[in-house]
C-alpha cells in the first residue's frame, strides 16, 4: 500500500529531496510551503514517479492554516502515516542584535509549526497501525551558536519536542527521530569552491527515508549527519 507522507517546509533544497525520494518509493505527498507556486512544479515532477505530490499552501505557525491544510491532505490524500517537520527560521544575530519579534519568529516557525503539525497527523498514527515524524535539526541545536541565539533555541526546543514525543508515541507504535543536520547542505545550482565540504541533500533523504523503514525492534532516536570532512 502506498503511504501519505507530509513534508512541511518545502523548499528548492532538502525539502524538495525528501519529497522526491519518498515519492520514488510510492508515496503521496503534500507538500506545503507557504505559497502553492513554489511548490508547484515539484508536484508536477513527482507525477512521473512511483507516487504523486499535492502542492499545499500553509504558514505553519498558524493553527487554522494547518488545520485547513491537514483536511486538504485528508481529502485529496488519506489519513497521514508520515510527517517531516522540516521547516525552520531564525535571524543570525547575537543577544544584544536580536529583537523580540524575531526571537518569536525563530520559535514561531521551528517549535510552533512542528507541534501543530504533529498535533494535526498524529491521530491519524493512532488509529492507524502507526506511522513516522522527523524533525530536520541542526548542529544548533546540541550545541549553542555564537550569533544565532533565535535559530539555537528554536532548534533546542525541538529537539527536546522530538525526545519527549518518542517517549509517549512509541510504544503505540509511532517512530519519533530527530536529524542532525551537522554541516552545510550543498545549495542547489550553486557551483561551489569544495563540495566535498557538503552535505548532498538527495543523501540525506536517503538517510530520511531509512528512517521511516526501520523495524520497530530497533528504531533510532537521533541521527545525525555530516560529510566526511566535518570535524566534530
Amino acid at each position: 500500500m502506498s503511504r501519505t507522507a507530509v513534508v512541511a517546509g518545502v523548499g528548492p533544497g532538502l525539502g524538495a529531496s525528501i519529497a522526491r525520494k519518498f515519492a520514488r518509493e510510492g508515496c503521496d505527498v503534500a507538500l506545503l510551503a507557504r505559497t502553492e507556486s513554489s511548490v508547484e512544479a515539484l508536484a508536477t515532477e513527482l507525477e512521473a514517479t512511483a507516487g504523486s505530490g499535492v502542492p499545499i499552501p500553509a504558514d505553519v505557525t498558524d493553527p487554522g492554516e494547518v488545520e485547513a491544510a491537514f483536511e486538504r491532505v485528508h481529502d485529496e490524500l488519506g489519513p497521514v502515516d508520515v510527517l517531516v517537520n522540516h521547516a525552520s527560521g531564525g535571524s543570525w544575530k547575537g543577544l544584544l542584535e536580536l529583537d523580540v519579534d524575531e526571537f518569536e519568529s525563530a520559535m514561531a516557525v521551528g517549535p510552533r509549526g512542528g507541534f501543530l503539525c504533529a498535533r494535526a497527523a498524529v491521530p491519524d498514527m493512532l488509529e492507524g497501525d502507526g506511522g513516522t515524524v522527523i524533525f530536520t535539526g541542526a548542529t544548533s541545536a546540541v550545541r549553542g551558536r555564537g550569533g544565532a541565539l533565535g535559530f539555537s533555541a528554536a532548534k533546542f526546543a525541538v529537539r527536546g519536542m522530538a525526545e519527549s514525543m518518542a517517549r509517549e508515541l512509541g510504544p503505540d507504535g509511532i517512530h519519533v527521530a530527530h536529524v542532525v543536520i551537522d554541516g552545510q547542505i550543498l545549495p542547489p545550482g550553486t557551483d561551489v569552491d569544495d563540495p566535498a565540504e557538503y552535505l548532498d541533500p538527495d543523501e540525506i533523504a536517503e538517510s530520511y527515508w531509512h528512517l521511516v523503514e526501520q523495524d520497530r525492534s530497533s528504531w533510532t532516536l537521533e541521527l545525525d549527519l555530516r560529510p566526511h570532512v566535518e570535524s566534530f
